[in-house]
């Protein structure tokens, strides 16, 4: 009885075994296709994917395989980008920007003219104001406008519209340009409430002693302006378009024949 019993437990031994070893012989990767309840025991035993998961797994491959040539793409471009260092000629001393008196502009003036809305006034003047520019002193922005009276441009004008519900209070405002900073106190600032806002704003035309900051917002590469209180003071980050617009509306004037002398 003992023999048999001993018979019994090598066949079953025998039987894990085989099922382990002829799985990955013939099964592949480890993988056991056999049915028997002996399997669950086999020592290279894996799952057999269903179409399911194997398409799952065949999606990861290719997701790799896409990253790994994305990745490779990238540092061919790094690889064969032109590493020639430029030289740039820097002068030692850089000037401020300027209003020049003879100043060229080159840009075509049918170009100009078309990203202008034009008003005529009651006075008989042509008011020219650069497309989109919500001039509501409850939009907060910045931008300059001029008019023209028998095809002569007037003063150019400046704008600022602060409106919050805090107040500011500002006296006078400090233009970093560049690396060029200006001042610019306008003479009569307006101040008004709406409920819980306030409005501080000014329309001033520009004079002989304010025009270079003019020049330089048509000009620089980044702007900010700060409107300087004796309390707390507000910056505005002027965005590209804006300066977008000061460029155009100062060629547009210059082209024009507007003339800054008082």
């Amino acid at each position: 009885m003992k023999k048999f019993i001993y018979l019994v437990a090598f066949a079953l031994v025998f039987v894990n075994y085989s099922c382990a070893s002829l799985g990955a012989l013939f099964g592949g990767n480890g993988i056991c296709n056999c049915n028997c309840e002996a399997c669950v025991n086999c020592k290279n035993h894996k799952h057999v994917l269903t179409n399911e998961e194997l398409a799952k797994l065949q999606d990861q491959q290719k997701q790799k395989t896409e990253e790994e040539a994305r990745r490779k793409a990238e540092l061919d471009s790094l690889l064969n980008m032109d590493y020639t260092i430029v030289h740039y000629d820097i002068p030692d001393d850089p000037q401020p920007y300027a209003w020049e008196e003879n100043e060229e502009i080159t840009s075509p003036l049918d170009s100009l003219e078309s990203l202008f809305k034009k008003t005529a006034l009651s006075n008989g003047e042509i008011e020219y104001i650069y497309n989109g520019i919500n001039t509501n002193y409850r939009e907060n922005d910045t931008y300059m406008y001029f008019t023209v009276k028998d095809g002569v441009p007037g003063p150019l004008r400046f704008v600022v519209h602060y409106f919050a519900d805090d107040p500011v209070d500002f006296y006078t405002l400090k233009f970093k340009l560049d690396r060029f900073e200006y001042e610019f106190t306008p003479k009569n600032i307006q101040h008004s409430t709406e409920d819980i806002y306030f409005s501080e704003r000014f329309d001033e035309a520009l004079t002989k002693e304010s025009r270079d900051f003019a020049a330089g917002l048509a000009k620089c590469r980044y702007a900010n302006i700060l409107l300087k209180s004796n309390k707390v003071s507000h910056r505005l980050y002027i965005s590209q378009k804006q300066l977008d617009r000061f460029r155009e509306t100062y060629k547009l004037y210059r082209l024009m024949g507007g003339k800054i002398e008082d």
